[in-house]
């Protein structure tokens, strides 16, 4: 596919990095694209921080009035993104310039719905992919070989996207914290018909150093109890295929996480 022609919007969420989000920026400005714009969706940042931005190469810097947290941000966000693909990262991460290789390839697959969501990192490693080209793969909805990780196919790492993803399959769920916003969407996705696919190599990396600003509230009780790693891995797949089972799309909402924003 030709991408000369196909204007993409890179879209990224910010809170209260500046000097991540401008690291973020250059890493998107090596990339040898024409055709692009630079969308920051801010989510009622610091004063002095929302001035720093103000000097950045932003093509479009939306903002808020207050802090509704990372769901609420992307959903503004991509309401500012006029280009025909969207490629999303938070502020915290580096797009790798080589991605141009495998760009046309998976704008094809986007445009040929052989995908919808194309991940272009994960931390963890799928053991069971369908190919659809010589580097993307189709994760599969179910599989005992993925059991553990089959909840985890939706991830708010670096992705792309066809700009009417979320008029398909639905936007985040507002004010949520963040354990929250991303748990309940990623059981949203695997419920829905959208087919989620994934990179063989990483295109982003996490900027050494970071830290996270975002507001996640994890209850860690159970690390009272002396459970191994493995057991404990077990135990959450078996909490989220729960949350999947009892899920109601119209209802939304989750049984067994608390959203610690309301």
């Amino acid at each position: 596919m030709e991408i000369s022609t196909i204007k993409i919007s890179f879209l990224i969420t910010h809170f209260n990095r500046p000097l991540d989000l401008f690291k973020c920026i250059n890493a998107i400005k090596k990339i040898p694209i024409v055709n692009y714009e630079i969308v920051v969706s801010d989510d009622c940042s610091e004063t002095e921080n929302v001035k720093l931005l103000q000097d950045y190469e932003i093509d479009k810097l939306v903002l808020s009035d207050e802090n509704q947290g990372l769901a609420s941000n992307i959903n503004k966000g991509i309401k500012a993104c006029d280009g025909e693909y969207i490629i999303y990262c938070q502020e915290d991460f580096l797009l790798n310039s080589e991605i141009i290789k495998i760009l046309p390839e998976c704008l094809g697959l986007l445009n040929s719905q052989k995908a919808d969501m194309i991940r272009l990192m994960a931390y963890y490693e799928f053991k069971k992919l369908i190919p659809l080209t010589s580097n993307v793969s189709l994760i599969p909805k179910f599989s005992f070989q993925n059991f553990l990780l089959s909840p985890y196919q939706y991830s708010d790492h670096p992705f792309i996207i066809k700009n009417n993803f979320y008029e398909k399959f639905g936007y985040y769920m507002g004010n949520t914290s963040g354990d929250y916003g991303e748990t309940e969407y990623a059981i949203r996705i695997l419920k829905s018909k959208a087919k989620i696919a994934i990179v063989a190599n990483r295109y982003a990396v996490s900027i050494i150093g970071s830290k996270s600003v975002i507001d996640r509230n994890v209850n860690t009780n159970f690390n009272y109890f002396k459970i191994s790693k493995s057991i404990l891995k077990y135990l959450r797949a078996l909490r989220l295929y729960l949350e999947c089972f009892l899920y109601n799309n119209s209802k939304r909402g989750l049984m067994t996480y608390k959203n610690f924003r309301k």
